[in-house]
Formats: structure tokens, C-alpha cells, sequence
């Protein structure tokens, strides 16, 4: 039965390329955190966590930036390496210090820009004022928010 069994694995160590064996990593339940000298950057959290070459895919998703005072929750988020972007997916959350919190099912992030894009329908709500609107714009650095299209306010008292 040992004997058996130092074959097999041979037989697999020597007739699949270990290039396959390394392509993708898949990790469930993940925290990482990333500091600047001792001061904490980023906070992200995954339910689970996929790395390949070409990007990073988390899914049920946190991603929090303390410096900028931003966090986003969502459905899932892909980061493209060689673009350096995010894309988050499905039910999209974004909370900001500034001008409150974002709903959106479509949102990409540019961390080296300081840029979030959403180019579909956006639910902003701040207080008791509701917006709506399409193609959100927001430069976190210049503090630009943008709807380009269709925006309506709606103020509860």
C-alpha cells in the first residue's frame, strides 16, 4: 500500500507542470493589512480570496483606506495588477467621511489617482438628503463629486 502510494505521488510530481500547481491561490476568510512605517493604510477583509497573475478577486469584500476616511463593502471586487484598479461588483457600498454614503452595483477605484467611478445608477444619501443619479464622478484629492446625468434630491424631514 506504501508502495502504491510513493508511485502515485511521483507519478504526479513528475507528469504535472508545476506551473499549474501554482497559478491560482484561494484563501477563505482573509484579514490584510497594510501599514506606512507604523501607520495603518489599509484594512481589507474577505470571505474569500482568489490570486492569479494578472489579479486579485475578494468576495463579500471590505476594503477600508483610513487616510482618506473611505471604506467600501461589496458583493465582490477584482484588483487588475497591470491597470492597478478595482472593480467592485454587485451590491457596492462606499461610506466616505465627506459626502456620506454611496450605493451603487458597478464601481471602479483608482487608488493611485485618488478616482471612484460610477457609471451606472447611484443612491447617495447624507443626512436627510437622498440623491440620485447616474455616472458618479469623485476625486477623493481635489474633493470633486460629480453626477453627470439624471440627478434628483429628495430631503426628509
Amino acid at each position: 500500500m506504501v508502495k502504491l502510494f510513493r508511485i502515485l505521488y511521483f507519478f504526479i510530481i513528475l507528469f504535472i507542470p508545476f506551473k499549474t500547481l501554482a497559478d491560482e491561490v484561494r484563501i477563505i476568510g482573509v484579514i490584510y493589512q497594510f501599514y506606512e512605517g507604523e501607520r495603518l493604510i489599509w484594512k481589507m477583509k474577505a470571505q474569500e480570496f482568489i490570486k492569479d497573475e494578472e489579479k486579485f478577486l475578494g468576495k463579500k469584500l471590505y476594503l477600508e483606506n483610513l487616510s482618506k476616511g473611505l471604506k467600501i463593502v461589496a458583493d465582490e471586487g477584482i484588483y487588475w495588477v497591470k491597470e492597478e484598479k478595482f472593480v467592485f461588483k454587485g451590491m457596492v457600498q462606499v461610506f466616505t467621511e465627506r459626502e456620506g454614503d454611496i450605493f451603487t452595483d458597478l464601481l471602479f477605484f483608482y487608488p493611485k489617482k485618488d478616482l471612484l467611478l460610477a457609471p451606472n445608477s447611484v443612491l447617495v444619501k447624507k443626512g436627510n438628503i437622498e440623491i440620485v443619479g447616474e455616472d458618479l464622478s469623485y476625486d477623493l484629492s481635489k474633493e470633486e463629486f460629480k453626477l453627470k446625468s439624471r440627478s434628483k434630491a429628495q430631503f426628509k424631514l
